[in-house]
């Protein structure tokens, strides 16, 4: 019954990413075709022919490298003020998220049953650290072979450094985890934030941007991004279920998992996309 909740949930995801992803990039094409009929609706453009068209060209080659930041940005701080709230209601041990950890934790426990338990166990082993460096160390591989060193690079560091991350706040926190008692698997270490959940996010995050990169159809491609939050909600959960964290910890995983990814990616997007228009510059001034 859970693996078909699971199904269900990406099919959901998959059709609202289906409809909604090519939407924003048409509204993000028009907008700048809006903004570059500026070009000819401005008088003192149309007096400064020479200057004023070559610097409107430069502002319509870096116009989606703003939107790619403001973006980025936007999904940062969204994700920022929500770690740093359960942060600080972990630090002064608020009453309220006490009572929330330990309700939803003592529902986890008695509402398990053995085939939930056989598809969370899965999912806790496919989303540990094992399992998602053996993960990215498989594309890792395959980007050496095709010689994609950028991807491979972007990959490394960001995987890299969200479990290095992950292990500072942990120490930072120091927060304990539920009772070992009611522990179906047993879990050392502390439990804020949880690490299964943040590597999975940063892990299938950087995937699925890759994917996205790669792949060519809006199918796929929604496809690919509702996999990945299928995963790492499930991933998530079986923190939950199987009795190891508290469900701010994994909350506050996907936070900052999605606060690394989202910066990394908005950085690496940004340093790709000025590269290639600095070739493209170049190239021109040759040919010219």
């Amino acid at each position: 019954m859970i693996f078909v909740a699971f199904i269900a949930l990406f099919l959901i995801l998959w059709g609202v990413m289906y409809a909604t992803l090519p939407v924003m990039q048409r509204g993000g094409a028009m907008l700048t075709r809006r903004l570059a009929q500026l070009s000819t609706w401005s008088p003192r453009i149309g007096r400064w022919s020479g200057y004023a068209l070559t610097r409107w060209e430069r502002f319509r080659a870096y116009f989606p490298i703003a939107l790619i930041v403001i973006a980025g940005g936007t999904i940062t701080a969204l994700a920022g003020d929500q770690f740093i709230e359960l942060a600080e209601m972990v630090h002064s041990k608020s009453p309220l998220l006490q009572k929330v950890d330990t309700r939803i934790h003592d529902w986890a426990v008695s509402h398990r049953t053995p085939s939930s338990t056989r598809f969370f166990v899965l999912m806790t082993n496919a989303g540990g650290p094992i399992g998602m460096a053996a993960l990215a160390v498989i594309v890792a591989v395959a980007l050496l072979i095709r010689r994609r060193y950028r991807w491979l690079i972007y990959l490394l560091v960001t995987a890299g450094g969200g479990a290095l991350l992950n292990t500072e706040l942990k120490r930072a926190f120091a927060r304990a985890r539920p009772d070992v008692a009611e522990m179906l698997r047993l879990a050392n270490g502390y439990s804020f934030p949880s690490g299964h959940a943040m590597g999975s996010t940063v892990t299938l995050g950087a995937l699925s941007y890759m994917a996205f990169r790669v792949l060519n159809t809006w199918r796929t491609r929604a496809a690919a991004l509702a996999l990945a939050i299928t995963l790492i909600v499930a991933i998530a959960f079986s923190r939950v279920y199987l009795g190891v964290h508290w469900v701010s910890d994994v909350a506050a995983g996907v936070a900052a998992g999605t606060i690394w990814v989202a910066t990394m990616t908005v950085a690496y997007e940004t340093f790709r996309r000025i590269s290639m228009l600095r070739g493209m510059r170049a190239a021109a001034d040759k040919r010219g």
